[in-house]
């Protein structure tokens, strides 16, 4: 009975051992769409750090040692309209911002980015014929986007980025649901900072009587910026 009693509380303490890293340290996500793209892609699997943004006090909803995501991060966070779905997007404006998109292109305080063609790998391309990767860039960052050849230019704002709030876009511009529909989002709902992608399946390229999905294998274990 001593052993059974060993084995059950060895098994109780992985539990919640388990849980409370996934609750305050560190929580994985499946990305289910390529709206991210070519940053992440349908299938990778993300591991995304919980206290990126401050340690979360066990049982209570405050926070200690608090920091502000930056411009560029890779965060999850909680849908507005629908606080119960986790989507990924890139922070672009922070509070006081002045955020402008013109003819697809983006303007922050009345500095436009620019825009210069990425030499990514190919299989970055999620498909050649029809999107094309740059690199966006500030002074300061900068990170992939892709646009469609035959895009139409959409423009949107000027809107100023309120207190405590972050302005999101997706990396796959003309294919992201984002702040751009819904707004801003307070700083709050921000869960995490994506920070690893610790696998990723390909289910356009499958095998085995075409039932399962191929390993990107150079995706594997590697880190996201």
């Amino acid at each position: 009975m001593t052993r059974w009693r060993e084995y059950f509380l060895t098994l109780l303490i992985a539990v919640l051992f388990a849980l409370f890293v996934r609750t305050y340290v560190v929580t994985a996500y499946k990305v289910p769409t390529g709206s991210m793209q070519p940053t992440l892609k349908p299938g990778d699997f993300i591991f995304s750090s919980r206290m990126s943004y401050g340690l979360e006090i066990p049982f209570t909803s405050k926070k200690v040692d608090t920091s502000f995501p930056e411009r560029g991060d890779l965060v999850v966070f909680s849908y507005p309209n629908q606080p119960e779905i986790n989507y990924v997007k890139r922070v672009v404006g922070l509070p006081g911002d002045r955020v402008q998109v013109k003819q697809g292109r983006l303007i922050l305080n009345e500095e436009p980015f620019e825009y210069e063609k990425a030499e990514l790998a190919k299989r970055d391309n999620p498909n050649s014929e029809l999107f094309d990767i740059y690199t966006e860039k500030s002074k300061l960052s900068s990170w992939p986007v892709i646009f469609q050849k035959q895009a139409e230019d959409k423009d949107f704002g000027p809107i100023v980025v309120p207190p405590g709030e972050v302005f999101l876009l997706g990396d796959n511009r003309d294919a992201s649901d984002d702040s751009r529909y819904w707004g801003t989002v307070p700083a709050t709902q921000v869960l995490g900072k994506v920070v690893l992608i610790w696998l990723s399946l390909d289910w356009q390229k499958k095998w085995g009587g075409n039932r399962y999905p191929s390993v990107r294998w150079s995706r594997v274990f590697s880190s996201v910026h």
